[in-house]
């Protein structure tokens, strides 16, 4: 039995030397073929379809088309003793943005300045203009004509009673030295009421102080100290006067912005690329949905750089800044089918690229479009089928494939 199993060892252990001998052991040809690199395996890559030119990103910041610097009429002094509006804030017509001297100054849409305190009875263009910007401010007044009659007075007493305060009572037609009134006179003297002071609306004639006996106010007057005309409202708030500023004639009191908000980003020429006019981004608005914007302008600037202007009727406000995406800056006609260019191969004069279909290659004649650094939008020549976004092509001109 013993010598059994050392013959079983034994035949073992030749059997394992032998296996190893023969594992070690290979032909010229063969230790040449395993020193032989594989076959190349050709690099694919899928089509595309987009556009030529690549999104661009950027923040902008909206801003009014145009800023107006309000300066005070010469009859304005004194000092700013309350300032109720601040940046951001929109002003409309009528409104108080700050008062001087513990008044009110009013903003009406207006081309000018009014060039006089404005007495019941009086006649011209800054009545015309006071009409036309207190009908601006939705009081109902008629049809502007000129004169500063009763409906016009009641519609400046609704505008100051709107505000909280009286409007100034002026004297007209006081009595001379003989008893009898001055002929087209107005007394130069007026008299404020305090806030919140009953008013006539209808013109009636009322007792003024230091009017004398005999002087009559038969309606509110405009003190050209109280009025503020600027040639657009509404207006939004871009800067504003302090309190305890003391008026100056060139005391900038108001700064503010006028017409359609505008987005703008000032860029490096190298990142505008492709950038045109009418290339239309899209951008999260202030009401959180997705709005959309227009190039409107590409301006360079004296440093080298170039702003952008957009256009949008998203809801924006000025001051704040936004992210938009420009999926299509070049404002292309239409999305392209897009190959890498070491995809299209050059060969008599013509163009294709290999289109995988299985395990084997397809020859397809293309022409290219054009090319933007690495990118080729491509077409089928000859109505050939030129595969679509998705399909795999061969990348690299010279590596074989086997063209099914």
């Amino acid at each position: 039995m013993k010598r059994l199993v050392l013959a079983v060892a034994a035949i073992v252990v030749v059997g394992v030397g032998a296996w190893l001998l023969a594992v070690r052991m290979e032909s010229p040809q063969q230790a040449a073929a395993r020193a032989e690199p594989p076959a190349p395996e050709p690099v694919v890559v899928a089509l595309d379809r987009g556009y030529l030119n690549g999104p661009v990103s950027m923040t902008v910041e909206a801003q009014n088309q145009q800023s107006v610097v309000v300066t005070p009429p010469a009859a304005l002094t004194g000092v700013v003793t309350s300032v109720d509006r601040s940046a951001g804030d929109t002003l409309s017509p009528g409104s108080v943005p700050f008062r001087v001297n513990g008044r009110p100054v009013f903003v009406l849409e207006g081309a000018f300045a009014l060039y006089r305190d404005i007495r019941p009875g009086d006649e011209g263009d800054d009545v015309l203009a006071l009409q036309k910007g207190l009908l601006a401010a939705g009081y109902a007044l008629g049809r502007p004509d000129g004169k500063y009659g009763p409906r016009t007075q009641a519609a400046v007493w609704s505008m100051y009673r709107a505000a909280g305060y009286a409007a100034p009572e002026v004297a007209v037609g006081a009595p001379d030295a003989a008893g009898a009134p001055s002929p087209g006179a107005s007394a130069p003297e007026t008299t404020a009421a305090g806030t919140g002071a009953a008013a006539p609306s209808d013109g009636t004639a009322v007792p003024v102080a230091g009017g004398g006996a005999a002087a009559t106010v038969k309606g509110p007057g405009v003190l050209q100290s109280e009025v503020l005309t600027v040639p657009r409202l509404p207006a939004v708030v871009e800067g504003i006067t302090t309190v305890g500023t003391r008026i100056a004639a060139d005391t900038g009191l108001l700064t503010l912005g006028t017409g359609q908000v505008v987005l703008t980003s000032t860029l490096p020429q190298g990142s505008v690329g492709a950038l045109t006019v009418d290339a239309a981004a899209r951008f999260t608005d202030d009401s959180g949905t997705e709005a959309t914007a227009r190039v409107t302008a590409l301006a360079p600037t004296e440093t080298g750089e170039v702003t952008v202007s957009l256009l949008t009727e998203g809801a924006v406000r000025a001051g704040s800044s936004y992210v938009l995406t420009i999926d299509n800056p070049a404002a292309e006609d239409g999305e392209r089918l897009l190959a890498p260019v070491a995809a299209v191969v050059t060969r008599a004069g013509r163009t294709y690229v290999y289109v995988r279909e299985g395990m084997a290659f397809r020859e397809v004649a293309v022409e290219v479009e054009a090319t933007v650094g690495g990118v080729a939008a491509i077409v089928a020549a000859d109505g050939d089928g030129g595969g679509d976004a998705g399909d795999g092509v061969v990348l690299g001109e010279g590596t074989e494939v086997r063209v099914g």
